[in-house]
């Protein structure tokens, strides 16, 4: 299957020299034996990215992105596992494992010494991945990989930007030391995961086509047992990944739905507005809405049944409705 690619590549593209692929081996080398440097910039690049997360700043959070250097590890046993290099392979998984926990910790640490904490954007954004997170981490991989082969070293921190390894496991950390709740935790790690395995078939593929595997070191049939391996790794954590990309829209869905038929339901009330939405799922799937409203008037149970009924009507499903009014007055100059 992969054959024909491999050629297509070959035809378009200049294969490495044995020069080349010694150096591309030794360079990754080095980086599957993580040194005090590693982990020293892994707990600033922690550091910055739970200060970003704590104020919402994703300018800080890409900034920790390019500090971190926790993606060299795993383009390092994806090579290692091309070659069949065990040592190697043991080694970077070893330094990338002790990387994620160092970052994590770190994280626990800061979320204790900054106790007060309102979940933000940044934080959220890390919490639910969905299949377009593994896309966007097996698309880095493929041009880390290629890049890290072609020696084209000046687009490795735009790579480390676009794929997140640090932002999540600070997610982690800091849901630990909060005690925000395991789904917050799980969600964070299950991201760190899915980006882990997307990346490490990237770089399956990538050094299997530009001559690094089979021919070189070992069977080609070793190498594409690896291969598909890895992709049952990945199509297993697609699995989770779609399901929370599914109840993601579904509840997009139906919070635009809902505001857009309590709006028209309102419109004539004057100075009337929503200022909040949050959903429940109940007993049978069933969904209780408790929407948050400023107005001058406190609305009738009668007129709750009418919006639930119109609600029910517009989403095809049972919608429970409890609305929590703020009464407002409006005052003018005499």
């Amino acid at each position: 299957m992969l054959g024909p690619l491999q050629e297509l590549i070959n035809r378009h593209f200049e294969p490495l020299s044995d020069g080349e692929k010694g150096e591309v081996v030794e360079s990754l080398r080095k980086g599957a034996y993580p040194s005090n440097d590693f982990y020293l910039m892994v707990t600033l690049a922690a550091v910055i990215a739970t200060l970003g997360i704590f104020t919402d700043n994703s300018v800080v959070v890409i900034g920790a992105m390019v500090v971190a250097p926790l993606m060299l590890p795993v383009i390092s046993f994806s090579l290692a596992g091309v070659r069949g290099d065990l040592a190697m392979f043991n080694r970077s998984l070893m330094g990338e494992a002790k990387g994620a926990v160092l970052a994590v910790v770190v994280a626990i640490i800061i979320s204790y010494i900054i106790p007060n904490y309102e979940l933000t954007t940044e934080f959220l954004l890390r919490t639910k991945p969905t299949l377009l997170d593994l896309g966007i981490a097996f698309a880095s991989g493929l041009a880390g990989a290629y890049a890290i082969a072609k020696r084209m070293d000046y687009t490795l921190p735009g790579i480390a930007v676009s794929v997140a390894l640090i932002p999540p496991l600070c997610v982690a950390g800091m849901s630990i030391g909060l005690r925000l709740g395991i789904e917050y935790t799980l969600g964070a790690l299950l991201l760190f995961v899915a980006n882990i395995i997307a990346i490490n078939l990237a770089g399956y593929l990538v050094f299997w086509i530009v001559g690094l595997g089979p021919g070189w070191y070992m069977d080609e049939q070793e190498t594409r047992k690896k291969i598909y391996n890895s992709v049952a790794l990945m199509l297993l954590v697609a699995i989770p990944l779609g399901w929370i990309m599914w109840t993601t829209f579904e509840e997009k869905y139906l919070m635009s739905e809902t505001r857009d038929v309590l709006e028209g339901q309102l419109s004539g009330i004057p100075n009337t507005k929503i200022t909040g939405m949050s959903y429940v799922l109940g007993e049978g799937g069933a969904w209780k809405m408790v929407v948050e409203l400023e107005s001058p008037l406190v609305l009738t149970s009668e007129r709750v049944e009418e919006m639930e009924f119109a609600l029910t009507e517009r989403l095809h499903r049972e919608i429970s409705l409890e609305l929590k009014i703020t009464k407002i007055e409006s005052v003018t100059s005499s």
